[in-house]
């Protein structure tokens, strides 16, 4: 199967795949591009006491300029209580250990697992890790007089050599 499509920038800065003008004008016109939202209301199913939360979420996203829309609202709000139900299911664990109750505890640490994957999905869509915004983000091009190390090579090549 393969990976999800990647942005035109992101792949051009790669350099690993030539595109005609032709194509990438093709990928161009067809990538969705959605509007910045000057902020993303939270979903009505969301439960007041996550509200807060959602909005200091929201905020940070957008400022993070990701790509983060309204259409993303309900993807926030279920990490939002995959993360409430991970910790939650962490302190029955610990409850189910400190009373040496192993398949109490077991119960709980696999609903603990769910809780995680689910908030580690939805994290990943948001590009809310290191791996994913690594997917979304356009490397910075870097001059070569940045580049130390070139620096250095040209440098001993002009003295002939010696360092």
């Amino acid at each position: 199967m393969p990976g999800s499509r990647l942005p035109t920038d992101v792949i051009k800065e790669r350099g690993r795949k030539h595109l005609s003008k032709a194509e990438e004008a093709e990928r161009r016109q067809s990538e969705v591009k959605l509007p910045k939202p000057k902020k993303i209301t939270p979903p009505k199913w969301l439960p007041e006491y996550l509200k807060g939360e959602f909005k200091t979420l929201a905020k940070e996203l957008l400022e993070a300029d990701m790509g983060a829309a309204g259409l993303d609202r309900d993807t926030i709000g279920r990490y939002l209580v995959a993360s409430r139900q991970y910790t939650a299911a962490a302190i029955q664990v610990q409850d189910a250990l400190d009373a040496e109750d192993a398949e109490k505890a077991a119960e709980w640490m696999n609903i603990q697992d769910k809780c995680f994957k689910q908030a580690q999905k939805c994290g990943n869509d948001m590009g809310m890790t290191l791996t994913s915004r690594c997917k979304l983000v356009v490397p910075p091009k870097k001059d070569e007089d940045e580049d130390e190390f070139t620096a250095f090579l040209q440098r001993r090549r002009a003295s002939g050599g010696q360092p």
